[in-house]
């Protein structure tokens, strides 16, 4: 193969390389390492910020050079101050372009510089070839040799200019996968919290999501709803089932047309410890449905359904506390509405506490118009929506 053909593949596999440590399938350092083989480089450098607030080197180990750039260098670098100076006045005309060195800062500038006297001269940066990157900030890229080797020249800056715009594609991808995770971590913590049981199912009834109320409801061993690792198609994965054929069935029938953009519907399911579930489901929402369908087009893979979990015949009660945050409940109020949600009568409620008939029904007057609730049914029922949107406690 000619040198023409070899440098072309070369930077074919730099460029797979980049997109694979983009999006998670790669090491940066490979790509690290492509990079300087190309160029004949001794370092190379990408700093992208990172959770701290610092920056660190995508393309290569950290060693005592950086250490020491890290420790006070870094304020100094004639390069990355220029770069950093360019992005914010004019970024578009500076995306994309490489320059030596020489072209950045005046090369008898540098060598009487601090920064090249203390630092660049010990540690292989010489002479330079970069460029500049970033989404919302300047990433610049600097190639380094040292003094024993000879300037980077024109050969080398249009190297790099074929690459930039791969890496500047690639840090933005890295960028959006990250807050695509990020959402996805704050999504499952705000479900996590819900004390009703909720998941995500396709119309094989695989289960796509299943938060932490939902975890606890199917693995109840006497519960009518569970999960297996396997299903009605074939398939690695874990799906909704129910323990009865029967309810099997209505299962299906109710989530075949809401994975279809259809209606859904509810059913109610019986456990073998004879609680009951209610079983509700609905098409998933469109934006859950594009994100899991990842579809450039918008549209969903597959069709997905929300399904929610909630026990039957079991009194829940918001807590003392939130109630009287809520609506400004007395301590006292805030008992007493509690014992009625949970099923008491007044009279039960005079008896537990020990206080006449009449004050729980002053109690109970101001309750209910403290609350904006017409009679008991009402307060039930808010008491019953304050229950499920209450954060689970730990």
């Amino acid at each position: 193969m000619s040198r023409h053909g070899q440098t072309e593949r070369e930077i074919a596999d730099c460029v797979g390389a980049i997109y694979e440590a983009s999006t998670g399938g790669g090491d940066w350092h490979q790509v690290g390492d492509r990079l300087r083989r190309l160029t004949n480089a001794r370092r190379a450098i990408l700093r992208v910020p990172d959770a701290n607030g610092s920056s660190r080197n995508l393309l290569m180990n950290v060693d005592e050079g950086d250490a020491v750039y890290a420790a006070y260098y870094h304020s100094i670098d004639p390069y990355t101050s220029r770069a950093r100076r360019d992005f914010s006045e004019e970024r578009s005309g500076h995306l994309g372009r490489a320059r030596i060195g020489a072209e950045i800062v005046a090369e008898d500038a540098f060598l009487r510089s601090e920064y090249y006297a203390d630092f660049a001269r010990r540690h292989a940066r010489r002479h330079m070839l970069g460029g500049m990157v970033g989404v919302g900030q300047a990433n610049p890229i600097g190639l380094f040799r040292d003094d024993t080797s000879q300037p980077f020249g024109a050969h080398d800056v249009r190297l790099l200019e074929i690459l930039l715009p791969h890496l500047q594609r690639a840090l933005e991808l890295r960028e959006r996968l990250g807050l695509v995770a990020e959402d996805a971590c704050l999504t499952r913590a705000a479900l996590d919290s819900v004390t009703v049981g909720m998941a995500i199912v396709d119309a094989g009834l695989k289960l796509h999501f299943l938060n932490e109320a939902g975890r606890r409801h199917l693995d109840h061993g006497a519960s009518g709803l569970g999960s297996m690792r396997s299903g009605p198609y074939a398939g690695n994965g874990v799906y909704l089932a129910a323990r009865s054929r029967q309810d099997a069935a209505r299962l299906r029938r109710l989530i075949a047309p809401a994975t279809a953009s259809g209606t859904g519907g509810a059913m109610r399911i019986e456990g073998r410890d004879g609680a009951a579930c209610a079983v509700l489901v609905s098409p998933a929402p469109a934006g859950l449905a594009r994100d899991r369908g990842g579809h450039a087009s918008g549209g969903p893979a597959e069709g997905l359904a929300m399904v929610v979990l909630q026990r039957l015949g079991r009194a829940v009660a918001p807590s003392v506390d939130l109630l009287c945050d809520v609506f400004g409940f007395s301590r006292a109020e805030a008992e007493v509405a509690a014992a009625l949600s949970g099923g008491a009568s007044a009279e039960d409620v005079a008896r537990l506490r020990a206080v006449s008939l009449t004050t729980v029904r002053s109690q109970i007057r101001s309750i209910l118009g403290k609350c904006e609730c017409e009679n008991l049914r009402d307060l039930e029922a808010a008491m019953a929506s304050l229950s499920v949107l209450a954060p689970a406690r730990p």
